[in-house]
């Protein structure tokens, strides 16, 4: 699977994965007040139990907007 797909299997997946969708991940990174890019990723792996890949794609889409 390519770097791509494996983003877009995330994203469709994260709802079921974790009970969030990808927009209410960007609410709980905006509600958190967290700038930087690695403690978002800390934030969602050791608060939310986020899974390392998904909280790296969930803060890269996040950035981006």
């Amino acid at each position: 699977m390519k770097p791509e797909e494996m983003e877009v299997a995330i994203v469709r997946n994260l709802a079921e994965k974790t009970g969030k969708a990808l927009e209410e991940w960007f609410a709980v990174l905006d509600d958190s007040g967290i700038t930087e890019k690695r403690d978002m990723k800390t934030h969602l792996k050791k608060d939310h139990g986020v899974g390392h890949f998904q909280a790296q794609t969930i803060v890269k889409l996040y950035l981006k907007d």
